[in-house]
């Protein structure tokens, strides 16, 4: 799963857009995002997808490992053509970029998903949980090893990573826009994705709900409240909670089918585009 905003700053300037760039064909998908500038990402990126297509065949077993030294390969010639010579340049004026990297093999030798983080010249593989790159990556980190784990199931990931980028977004200078999430499918599609507005719907539940459930947090470890009073602020919730359902997962819901999906494990319906980056998380 990858995970971008799309607001891209330039010194006191800002604008919207895409971050994720992807590509799949016959069983191969990659996706990658970044943070730093955003023509070397742009330049790193497409570097590192046309290395990876151009090394695959769909009868080749490759681990995951290959895939890694493959990418290296690319992160240790573009720092020394991109990079390098600007190494006599204080820190904010050389050129930077990170990047993280989901590649989905499915063919009918392979049939794995991984996640690469590439900062400086060094590549490795994040086995377990997730990780962040960018103006928010402190905040992201902690909220992830709060909100996520490895044995959630997709919608509960989907939902809590949403979370973790509206609170970024609203919380780190640099961060904002929207929210573009591309989740690795199940079956026959490769990416799929869940839709802007979508995504704007659930952050505005979750600034409505927010108030609950902090007031809920601090009730329940407040020994001058009684068990009538957290009774009360539970059946608020209960409320919030019909009030969300309402709003969210009505009849014709593209969410809540999305959502269903995920959880089946039935094939996610996906449009690809190549985009640009910048900022970023999974």
């Amino acid at each position: 799963m990858l995970c971008a905003d799309t607001q891209e700053t330039t010194g006191y300037t800002k604008n919207n857009t895409d971050k994720i760039r992807q590509m799949w064909d016959q069983g191969l998908g990659v996706a990658i995002t970044g943070a730093g500038d955003s023509e070397l990402i742009e330049t790193v990126g497409e570097r590192i997808q046309h290395a990876l297509f151009g090394e695959y065949s769909p009868s080749k077993m490759r681990l995951t490992n290959e895939i890694r030294d493959i990418i290296q390969n690319e992160i240790s010639s573009s720092f020394e053509r991109y990079i390098a010579p600007y190494a006599a340049f204080s820190r904010d004026d050389r050129p930077a970029c990170d990047l993280l990297i989901v590649v989905t093999v499915k063919n009918e030798v392979n049939n794995y998903e991984c996640l690469f983080k590439a900062s400086g010249t060094t590549v490795r593989q994040i086995e377990y949980g997730g990780d962040c790159v960018g103006s928010g990556l402190i905040l992201a980190k902690s909220l992830l090893e709060r909100f996520c784990n490895s044995f959630m199931d997709l919608d509960e990931l989907v939902l809590a990573i949403c979370y973790v980028m509206f609170q970024t977004k609203k919380w780190v200078v640099g961060c904002g826009g929207n929210t573009d999430i591309v989740v690795s499918s199940y079956k026959r599609d490769l990416f799929g994705n869940i839709a802007t507005p979508d995504i704007e719907s659930l952050e505005r539940q979750f600034e409505t709900c927010e108030d609950t459930v902090n007031l809920l947090l601090t009730d329940l470890v407040n020994p001058n409240r009684s068990d009538e009073w957290i009774e009360w602020r539970i059946s608020r919730a209960r409320k919030d909670r019909e009030r969300v359902v309402k709003a969210l997962y009505g009849e014709g819901s593209r969410l809540f089918e999305t959502l269903k999906r995920m959880a089946t494990s039935r094939p996610i319906p996906a449009k690809p585009s190549v985009s640009q980056t910048s900022k970023s998380m999974q």
